[in-house]
């Protein structure tokens, strides 16, 4: 009787541990964007559509999460002019674009 419910205590135990250390649980949602190759975040946008926004002129890189489809880089500050679209997961050079939309 004391060896199963030593064991059953283990498991619950370490199954908690697991559940609170779980990776996925930190995660940001939304779009996020980083620095140096992901591993500083410096910008987060929770919800699409995002009309126009400044791109963080730090930012080397984005992962864009629960519900965006797509993000469209500019070389303006104002969201006019040439739009690439760059897609939701993606690196690029810092401060070579100046604004976005996503959805």
């Amino acid at each position: 009787m004391r060896i199963g419910s030593a064991l059953i205590a283990s498991v619950l135990a370490v199954t908690g541990l697991s559940l609170a250390a779980s990776p996925a649980s930190a995660q940001p949602s939304g779009l996020t964007f980083y620095s140096g190759a992901f591993t500083t975040e410096v910008a987060n946008f929770p919800a699409a559509p995002i009309a126009c926004a400044a791109l963080p002129l730090t930012a080397d890189g984005h992962i864009g999460r629960s519900g965006f489809r797509d993000v469209i880089f500019y070389r303006t500050t104002d969201c006019t002019g040439q739009a690439t679209g760059v897609g939701t997961l993606r690196t690029y050079e810092a401060g070579s674009w100046l604004s976005f939309r996503a959805f």
